[in-house]
């Protein structure tokens, strides 16, 4: 009798170390044992394209001596930082929606075709299909603009030796001194420029090109020596991507990002800019008429868990609080209606394809 309990439970013992075994072979391939083939259905995201311009001006080291010595009034005193908005667009994107995935059962499990995200593409067909572009913004630091973007191009040193009274040291010539060489060189560049335009025209100079040259850095040279008393200003232009994903109602002052007329775009939790929004406003006469249709379906319909979208259509708005910076018409797929495939489609007896942005039936064609 003993021996026969002793038998029983290594045979029990070894049953459930078989099926732990067999678990952890399973696990660690990955089956996860169900029926059927899962894919979702695709929603719309807004995504917004901002094209700015940042402008940056430094005043000139020698600016209370520009009227002065150049004849040029008004020569601005201190530093800005201006950004502008330059243009504004508005396109959409899809992704899988992750409240629309569902499992197709039975024959026509085996006819679907996915995208590489999941997403319902075609029944009984091979489809083709273009991966979605992705954006990304960055708020990288201005890195390339200078501190102070004045060069030491004066043709005269700074100092000078100086006499009896500082015991022949050497002496810091005063900022008046240092302007008054920068314009004088400003002048013997002009005058520089004009000798060589009329040798043009009396005489023909040997290198056509290389006479180019030498007027072009002259003009360099007189752009720099001016930007020390009217200042520079430096221009640049950047683009941002800014995602933004509804849900299956309209929205209104829904925060895309930020601007500022100092900083330029921001993020939308960066609290020192103004906020920019977006509005969504659904069409629901088309949603309404979407869902009277889908009532008087067949009862049977769905049973094989094959479903698609009739996409729904909304105005989209970017807003700087009353002011529309732009507008357009979408195509919303979560702003429509999720219907069943007629089951007399799911035989293999037709080729149906979908548009895998918006879920919407393509075409249905018999075999």
């Amino acid at each position: 009798m003993r021996t026969y309990l002793i038998l029983a439970l290594l045979l029990v013992t070894s049953s459930v170390f078989a099926q732990r075994n067999d678990k952890r072979k399973d696990d660690e391939a990955g089956v996860v044992p169900s029926e059927g083939v899962i894919y979702s259905l695709p929603r719309t995201g807004i995504r917004v394209h901002v094209k700015a311009k940042q402008e940056k001006f430094f005043h000139g080291p020698y600016f209370q001596y520009a009227e002065a010595l150049l004849g040029i009034k008004n020569a601005p005193a201190l530093d800005y930082e201006r950004w502008t908005i330059t243009d504004i667009q508005i396109e959409t994107f899809s992704e899988p929606d992750p409240d629309q995935v569902y499992k197709a059962m039975g024959g026509p499990a085996a006819l679907l075709s996915l995208t590489e995200s999941g997403v319902l593409a075609g029944i009984n067909q091979e489809v083709t299909f273009e991966d979605e572009a992705y954006s990304v913004s960055t708020f990288l630091g201005d890195t390339k603009t200078p501190d102070f973007p004045f060069l030491d191009l004066s043709l005269n040193p700074f100092y000078e030796r100086g006499d009896s009274t500082t015991n022949n040291a050497i002496v810091t010539k005063s900022l008046e001194a240092k302007a008054q060489e920068a314009a004088h060189t400003i002048t013997k560049l002009r005058k520089r420029r004009f000798k060589s335009l009329a040798n043009a025209y009396e005489e023909q100079l040997p290198d056509g090109r290389a006479y180019k040259l030498m007027v072009e850095e002259l003009d360099k040279l007189e752009e720099e020596y001016v930007g020390l008393f009217v200042g520079k200003t430096y221009k640049k232009t950047f683009d941002y991507s800014f995602d933004f994903i509804p849900g299956e109602k309209s929205v209104s002052g829904e925060v895309a990002f930020r601007f500022s007329e100092n900083k330029g775009v921001l993020p939308k939790t960066d609290l020192s800019g103004k906020p920019i929004v977006i509005d969504l406003k659904k069409l629901e006469n088309l949603t309404a008429a979407q869902d009277r249709m889908k009532a008087i379906a067949s009862a049977g319909s769905g049973a094989s868990g094959v479903f698609y979208r009739m996409p729904g259509k909304a105005e989209v708005k970017v807003m700087n609080g009353m002011n529309i910076m732009a507008v357009s018409r979408a195509t919303i797929a979560q702003f429509g209606t999720v219907a069943s495939m007629p089951e007399s489609l799911l035989d293999g007896s037709f080729r149906i394809s979908f548009h895998p942005k918006t879920g919407a039936i393509k075409s249905v064609v018999e075999q």
